[in-house]
C-alpha cells in the first residue's frame, strides 16, 4: 500500500501518466494469506467465548465481500467476466453490513463494553460502504473491462481501495483481539491505534489513487455518478 502511494505521488509530480498497472499475482497471494489469518482464528475464539467467535465470523463475512472485489477489480478474475451469480449480487454487500449493525445496538444496549469504541467500529464499517457498495453494484449490471473503457483507472482504484479495506479490518480485528487480553489497555488506544489513524492512512491513499488515476471529471461528477456506481447503459 504504501508502494502504490509513492507510485502515485511520483506520477503526480512528474505531471503526467499514470501509476503502473497492479500486480494481479501479488495481490493474489496477499489475499490468499490474509485469508488464512482470518480462518485461523476461529478455531481459537471458540476458546474464549461465543462473542470472540462471532467476531472472527463478522470479519470474515466482511472479507468475503472485499476479497472477491479485489480479485475482481484487480485482475485476479477475468476482467472480461461479465457477472458471477451470488458474488457479484448487490444484495451480498448488506449482508456484513446488516449483520455488524444488528452486533453494534447488542453491545451497547446489553453489554458493559466501551460505547464509544463500539459506536466508532460502527461508523467505521459503515465508512466502507462509499467504496463496497458502489463497486458491487457495478459487479451487479457489468464487467470490469466495461467500467474501464468507461472510466479508466477506476478498477485499479477500487481494487487498491478493497486490497487496504481488508488491511483496515483485520488490524482492527487484531486491535480488538489484544484490546479482550488487555495487551492494550485502554478502549482510547485501541480506537487511536487501530481505527482512526489506519483509517486516515487508508483515506490518504485512496485519495492519492483518484488524484493520480483521475477517473472522474470532478466532485460533480463523483457525487451524481454515485461514487462510480452509474455507468451508461
Amino acid at each position: 500500500m504504501v508502494e502504490w502511494a509513492v507510485e502515485d505521488v511520483a506520477a503526480l509530480a512528474s505531471g503526467g501518466g499514470t501509476p503502473p498497472p497492479l500486480d494481479a499475482t501479488l495481490v493474489a497471494i496477499a489475499l490468499a494469506l490474509a485469508t488464512t489469518c482470518a480462518l485461523t482464528g476461529v478455531p481459537l475464539s471458540k476458546k474464549r467465548g461465543w462473542r470472540k467467535t462471532e467476531l472472527s465470523a463478522r470479519s470474515i463475512a466482511f472479507q468475503l465481500v472485499l476479497t472477491w472485489e479485489c480479485a475482481r477489480f484487480g485482475g485476479v478474475v477475468d476482467p472480461a467476466l461479465n457477472h458471477v451469480p451470488i458474488l457479484d449480487a448487490f444484495a451480498l454487500a448488506f449482508v456484513p453490513f446488516a449483520w455488524q449493525t444488528i452486533t453494534s445496538t447488542y453491545i451497547a444496549l446489553a453489554t458493559d463494553d466501551d460505547k464509544r469504541a463500539a459506536f466508532a467500529v460502527w461508523l467505521g464499517t459503515l465508512g466502507f460502504g462509499a467504496q463496497i457498495f458502489p463497486a458491487q453494484r457495478v459487479l451487479d449490471v457489468a464487467s470490469v473491462a466495461a467500467l474501464e473503457a468507461f472510466r479508466p483507472g477506476l478498477p485499479v482504484i477500487w481494487a487498491h481501495g478493497s486490497f487496504g479495506l481488508v488491511w483496515l479490518l483485520q488490524w482492527s480485528t487484531f486491535g480488538a483481539s489484544l484490546r479482550a487480553r488487555d495487551v492494550v489497555s485502554r478502549d482510547a488506544d485501541y480506537v487511536s491505534a487501530f481505527l482512526l489513524r489506519p483509517s486516515l492512512f487508508w483515506l490518504l491513499a485512496f485519495t492519492l489513487d483518484v488524484a493520480a488515476r483521475r477517473p472522474f471529471t470532478g466532485l460533480d461528477d463523483y457525487i451524481t455518478s454515485a461514487l462510480g456506481a452509474f455507468l451508461p447503459p
